[in-house]
């Protein structure tokens, strides 16, 4: 009687039929930008996930932890760590919400704004590096399909 070898293990990065897994694809050009990322917002005494929630709350404007929470899609203990974070740096500023004085809102400090549009201006510089010879036709078309929320249909 002979025995088959096992079959090799499946390799997280390719599959048998379409090439590598899609996650595997974008988790690579995501890991390409964000160690460039990290490199700039650490000028800045900034870590990425500073970065984020100031981008965040310059987009939502003035809102409380449990706006930022929902946006974010994570706990509000998690918010709440980051947002006294950013506080002891002098990038938000709280304060009482005139309408509802049991809410504080949140809000990027002078030095948050600015932190955030130089950031912003080199966080650019390093996209556009990385799609250098990535022809437009398919950098709008992965924008596209990218800036579709996901739909999960069990």
């Amino acid at each position: 009687m002979t025995t088959q070898p096992p079959s090799p293990a499946p390799s997280s990065q390719s599959r048998t039929e379409g090439g590598p897994w899609l996650f595997y694809l974008i988790k690579r050009w995501y890991s390409a930008g964000h160690v460039r990322i990290e490199e700039v917002t650490r000028t800045f005494g900034m870590t990425t996930a500073d970065y984020s929630m100031l981008a965040m709350l310059m987009r939502k404007g003035p809102c409380s932890s449990a706006d930022l929470a929902r946006a974010a899609r994570i706990t509000p203990q998690a918010v709440t760590q980051q947002v006294v974070q950013l506080e002891s740096k002098g990038l938000i500023v709280r304060y009482e919400n005139e309408a509802n004085r049991r809410i504080t809102l949140i809000e990027a400090s002078v030095l948050g704004r600015e932190n955030l549009a130089a950031i912003d201006q080199q966080v650019a510089q390093i996209e556009r590096t990385l799609l250098s010879e990535v022809p437009a036709e398919q950098e709008a078309a992965v924008r596209a399909f990218l800036s579709r929320p996901p739909v999960f249909n069990p």
